[in-house]
């Protein structure tokens, strides 16, 4: 790899791996596993990353649901949308949905 660099020449114990801008999307999107030549695991990386950001979506999702639940005890008559607002709904309860199944 050309973005491996030693951190202290004479020996190979330290090294530092400067990510491209694709390698750190990746990074960012996903987990990364090392594992030896015989399959053996030696290090998981990204996923405290990957923890963080489902929590933070997490919350986001149930200030939203929060919301949502306020505004409708609000609506006492008929009220016509637009189709901005029918399609924001329609893409919460998509994320809501997703989030009870991975839930149960």
């Amino acid at each position: 790899m050309d973005n491996i660099t030693h951190l202290v020449p004479v020996t190979k114990s330290q090294c530092a791996i400067k990510l491209d801008p694709f390698q750190f999307n990746y990074y960012e999107q996903s987990c990364i596993e090392i594992h030896s030549p015989d399959g053996d695991h030696l290090e998981s990386i990204g996923y405290d990353t990957q923890k963080q950001i489902q929590e933070e979506q997490t919350t986001q999702l149930q200030e939203q649901i929060v919301l949502l639940q306020s505004l409708c005890e609000k609506i006492t008559q008929e009220v016509e949308l637009p189709a901005q607002a029918i399609a924001g709904l329609g893409d919460l309860l998509f994320r809501v949905r997703g989030f009870v199944e991975k839930q149960g």
